[in-house]
């Protein structure tokens, strides 16, 4: 029976469309946003009449508006609104203005409306919602200046828009009283007072004494959202206004390459956004098209008032501000969109008489029009901008880094992930590199296996970050050499180390082992003393020593630390000598990325120490510039003050940073292409089978198996029944359509590799992508741990070789495929 009543199957059925609607969009290559709207409208009631809007619909999809709202504050660059804060005013006034300006004169004179049913349906063209906010983010343009401005600008509109609605609803009503209007702008003030005031305080407290894991961090955040929403409706908003204040106030707290963020925009892509999308493509009713021509006349009039408005209001921002040309269409494309308000403004007026159905209708229309419009326009100009921006940027001095994190055990291990990931530049393919160095004598296997352990727990925090690792062993006669190895051996740029704090009487800096890394290394060095989760600084206090604007590297360092305060979302204050403030303030200033940067002199280097702990603050990330013996801002004190400053500030977060010694080449330091014979000494002949039938990972492995174990025998069914089970729990996924299976058994005398390629996608439940590709990796039972590390590091990189799955999958034959990627060989060299 029709609409679906049953709770389950009606979620599993918008689940099913959320999975297929974005592959038929794909294909016709239309916006996904467009293709789950014009679902919506077919399945929905007015359609074929699958779904109804029912309250499970209507709730999830008024979650996912507000959840769109929450994700625009959260990303918003809040350094870049400030320094164009000017931006933000003049785009919010001009696409509130130039709307209202040509919808009063419509409604009067084309609709035939009274000037308060004018006035508050022009007030619906001046609002927008942020519908294809989602498209920029994925560009990785959700921080640009041109979608900064639209963010800004929308919160301007949409408060006016709203606040207008409230004094048309009153006037209507019959009760525009002073105390009216004293009770509602005293609980506007009280609430946005409030969200941004005591969200940060209560969230900084949360995720530094109570937060367990990412998953207490994240039903704390959705909390705060969508009460905050609530909260902004008792106060006389719109709850959109109160989940993007919301977002604001934590701004700061989820810093953007963080496990955290990822699983926030995973459950609004997955779930709560798609509800939206075809919550509102339901309201679209075509049949009362065909029942006159003044629903016609409403529609196209309302229509085309709206598109041509914003495109007016974007063209003169654009000119106004002085953007380049895809700039502006992309402000036109995200500031169409018509839904949130637009709705709330609607059905006001239908409950006090000012509007019609037709009204109604035509809001409708006018909502999907515009929406289409505006995910077309989004989606083109978005990728004009993101390419200009990409090739504008591109430096190779300042092009990905490397980074090492050398673990001696699992505590604080997450700290320097964190600190990596956000030191990790925009679209960098580059892992991170955790290593474990082993000792060489008579327990060094027993340490290597040890370094599994510690290893594995950072491998899986960062693949589920989106981050890719590739985790390094080492048995060398010291820790200091072996680090040193890793670094030479993997052309690493930066290194970050983990540090109690303490200082024994023997200790020059830091300790025996921290000190000879950093002085016979060549790379950015950063030693760390974690006391609360990075995410919750304020503020992080830069100590410049006198000529550190003289040392070679200081350029890296201050773009180290900017990156660390724009990532953490936290302001930079800069303390320094006199003379080290005039010869550098103008370069820190204008050193990427933009950060809210201020620079204050110190008194007396003698008496520094003194100086710093007056002006730390309880949530300050201090971070004090060292160099190594010799250098040009090397002085001795530079070797005593770690230790005093972690002393006489136990409880404060505490870095050391020093600089490179050589500018860090990134295209030197590219990893070259590997080799065709280095390939196939990995996947050989005998192991590999291209172009399987087969649709399950049993029946892979099977077949795999059995042509080194023999088909049907003992060991074939023996591991095969082991390899199913990792496969249906702890899959390692190397990309979308790659997945490693590995593991110990008794039957192989050395690293055996297979690989397999399907025709169809395997059933790997807990992959993210339709793998096709499986690849199983076996070492025998007792090998040398590090042995089997290495191996998997050797798979992964071959993995990385640019389009290496789409040659697997199809290349016919083992000799087409060694055609192949001997082509491709060649070509890159």
């Amino acid at each position: 029976m029709l609409p679906f009543s049953d709770p389950v199957l009606i979620f599993g059925s918008v689940m099913t469309l959320i999975l297929v609607v974005p592959l038929f969009a794909r294909k016709l290559r239309l916006p996904e946003i467009v293709g789950l709207i014009a679902a919506g409208t077919i399945i929905g009631p007015h359609g074929i009449g699958i779904l109804a809007r029912d309250q499970t619909v209507h709730l999830l999809g008024t979650v996912g508006l507000l959840y769109i709202m929450f994700l625009a504050g959260l990303e918003i660059d809040l350094h870049q609104v400030r320094k164009n804060r000017s931006h933000t005013i003049v785009f919010g006034l001009l696409t509130f203005s130039v709307p209202l300006a040509m919808g009063i004169p419509m409604g009067i004179w084309l609709l035939g409306m009274a000037v308060p049913s004018a006035i508050l349906l022009a007030s619906m063209f001046s609002s927008h919602t942020l519908v294809t906010f989602p498209a920029v983010g994925k560009l990785g343009l959700a921080k640009s200046r041109a979608v900064t401005a639209v963010i800004g600008g929308t919160i301007i509109t949409d408060t006016l828009a709203l606040l207008l609605l409230s004094v048309i609803a009153s006037t209507t009503r019959g009760d525009p009283t002073v105390g009216f209007w004293v009770r509602l702008l005293s609980l506007m003030a009280l609430y946005v007072a409030a969200v941004l005031v005591l969200i940060p305080l209560l969230g900084r407290w949360f995720f530094r004494h109570v937060a367990v894991d990412e998953n207490s961090e994240f039903v704390f955040v959705l909390a705060v959202a969508l009460l905050s929403s609530f909260l902004a409706h008792v106060a006389g908003l719109e709850p959109i206004i109160g989940a993007f204040l919301a977002g604001i106030a934590l701004n700061s707290l989820i810093p953007e390459k963080s496990l955290l963020m990822t699983r926030i925009h995973f459950t609004g892509d997955i779930i709560f956004i798609p509800f939206f999308l075809l919550s509102v493509g339901m309201l679209v009713d075509l049949s009362l098209l065909w029942t006159g021509s003044g629903a016609w006349i409403i529609a196209i009039s309302m229509t085309v008032v709206a598109i041509v408005a914003k495109l007016g209001a974007a063209w003169a921002s654009q000119l106004a501000l002085r953007y380049r040309r895809d700039e502006g269409r992309l402000i036109f494309g995200l500031s169409v969109n018509q839904a949130a308000a637009t709705l709330a403004a609607v059905m006001v007026g239908y409950d006090i008489g000012l509007f019609s159905e037709a009204v109604i209708t035509g809001t409708i229309m006018m909502i999907a029009v515009t929406c289409l419009v505006g995910s077309i326009v989004t989606e083109r100009a978005g990728r004009t901008v993101a390419l200009h921006e990409e090739q504008a940027d591109f430096d190779a001095s300042s092009a990905p880094h490397r980074i090492l994190i050398p673990l001696e055990e699992r505590e604080g291990a997450r700290e320097l992930l964190d600190v990596a990931m956000l030191l990790r530049e925009k679209g960098s393919h580059e892992p991170v590199y955790p290593v474990r160095v082993a000792q060489e004598g008579s327990d060094s296997e027993q340490q290597v296996a040890a370094a599994e352990k510690i290893l594995a727990h950072t491998v899986v925090r960062a693949m589920a970050a989106g981050v890719p690792v590739t985790p390094l062993t080492s048995v060398d006669v010291s820790v200091t050499s072996g680090v040193l190895r890793v670094v030479r051996d993997n052309r690493i740029s930066m290194i970050l180390l983990g540090w109690d704090g303490r200082v024994g009487s023997k200790t020059r800096t830091f300790g025996r082992i921290i000190d000879a890394v950093v002085e016979q290394s060549l790379q950015l060095v950063m030693v760390n003393r974690f006391c609360e989760p990075v995410s919750t600084a304020g503020r992080i206090v830069l100590i410049l020593p006198p000529f550190a604007e003289r040392q070679p590297g200081f350029e890296a360092v201050i773009t180290a630390v900017k990156t660390l305060a724009s990532q953490a979302g936290t302001t930079l204050l800069a303390l320094c000598s006199a003379q080290t403030k005039a010869a550098a303030e103008a370069f820190i200033a204008k050193t990427p990325p933009s950060v809210s940067t201020s620079i204050q002199p110190l008194g007396e280097w003698k008496a520094v120490q003194r100086s710093i702990a007056d002006q730390i603050e309880t949530d300050d990330w201090l971070i004090l510039m060292g160099a190594r013996k010799g250098e040009v801002a090397w002085q001795p004190i530079l070797d005593r003050l770690p230790g005093r400053l972690a002393s006489q500030l136990p409880t404060t977060t505490f870095s050391v940073i020093i600089p490179p010694t050589q500018r860090w080449d990134s295209q030197q330091a590219a990893e070259k292409i590997l080799d065709s014979s280095y390939i196939f000494s990995t996947f050989t002949r005998d192991r590999t089978m291209l172009q399987m039938d087969v649709e399950t990972v049993e029946e892979a492995l099977r077949r795999l198996l059995g042509s080194h174990f023999g088909e049907g025998s003992e060991p074939t069914r023996a591991v095969t029944e082991l390899l199913h089970a990792i496969s249906q729990e702890e899959p390692v996924e190397l990309t979308g359509d790659v997945v490693l299976l590995h593991t110990h058994v008794p039957n192989v005398s050395g690293s055996a590799v297979f690989l397999g390629v399907s025709k169809h996608p395997l059933d790997v439940p807990l992959a993210s992508g339709r793998p096709h590709i499986l690849i199983i990796l076996l070492d025998p039972v007792g090998q040398d741990p590090a042995r089997h590390l290495q191996a998997l590091a050797d798979i992964a990189r071959i993995m990385r070789v640019p389009d290496m799955a789409q040659v697997l999958r199809t290349a016919r034959d083992y000799d087409n495929l060694i055609a192949e990627i001997a082509l491709r060989t060649i070509a890159e060299t």
